[in-house]
C-alpha cells in the first residue's frame, strides 16, 4: 500500500467508524475512474448533520493533525479541514452544505483502493465538480472525463444540474463545454 493509501485508508476507517457519510473527490477519484494523474492529497466530501458537526470536527482534530493555526475557525469560514495523516500526507476534508453535495455523497459509487472499500463521486458528479472549479487542471480533469465517458453519462441527471449551476453561477460556458462533446 502506497502511503497515500494508506491515509485514505486512515481517514475513511475514521469516517466509516463515525458513520459519516463521505466521497473521494479530486485527483483520486479521477484515478478510481481511470484516468490517473499526479496528486499528493487525499480530497473527500463529507455530509455532517449540523447537531454533530462540532463533536465531529473535534474528534476529527484530535485523530489527525489539523494544519490551521485555529482548525475550528477555518472550517468554518472554507467548509474545508486541512489534515496531515499520522504517515504526512495531506488530507483535505470538505463539508458539505448544499443539497447538491449531500445528494452527490449519496449517489458515490463504491470501488476498492488500496485493497480497501471505498465511496468515490460518481463520475457525473465528480464532472460537475470540475466544471464548477475555475482551476486549469480540473478543466482538464472534466475534458478527460468528457473523453472517456461522454458516452455513457447519465444525460437526465446530468443536464439540468449543469444548467442551473451556469445560471447560478453566471457562468454559461459550464453548460457549453460539457453539452457539445456529450452530442453523439
Amino acid at each position: 500500500m502506497t502511503p497515500i493509501e494508506e491515509a485514505l485508508a486512515g481517514i475513511t476507517a475514521f469516517l466509516d467508524e463515525l458513520s459519516i457519510p463521505y466521497m473521494l473527490i479530486g485527483g483520486l477519484a479521477m484515478a478510481a475512474w481511470g484516468e490517473a494523474r499526479a496528486t499528493l492529497d487525499v480530497d473527500l466530501s463529507v455530509w455532517i448533520e449540523p447537531d454533530r458537526q462540532e463533536s465531529t470536527l473535534k474528534r476529527l482534530f484530535r485523530s489527525f493533525q489539523a494544519l490551521p493555526q485555529d482548525p475550528f475557525r477555518f472550517a468554518s469560514q472554507t467548509r474545508v479541514c486541512p489534515l496531515l495523516s499520522s504517515n504526512g500526507v495531506r488530507i483535505d476534508v470538505v463539508l458539505g452544505v448544499l443539497p447538491f453535495e449531500r445528494d452527490a455523497i449519496a449517489r458515490a459509487r463504491t470501488l476498492a483502493i488500496g485493497g480497501r472499500t471505498i465511496r468515490v463521486a460518481s463520475v457525473e458528479d465528480l464532472l460537475l465538480m470540475k466544471l464548477v472549479s475555475e482551476r486549469p487542471r480540473d478543466r482538464e480533469d472534466a475534458e478527460r472525463l468528457l473523453r472517456r465517458f461522454g458516452g455513457t453519462l447519465d444525460r437526465e441527471y446530468l443536464m439540468p444540474l449543469l444548467k442551473n449551476l451556469a445560471d447560478a453561477l453566471g457562468r454559461p460556458e459550464i453548460a457549453r463545454f460539457a453539452v457539445e462533446p456529450l452530442q453523439e
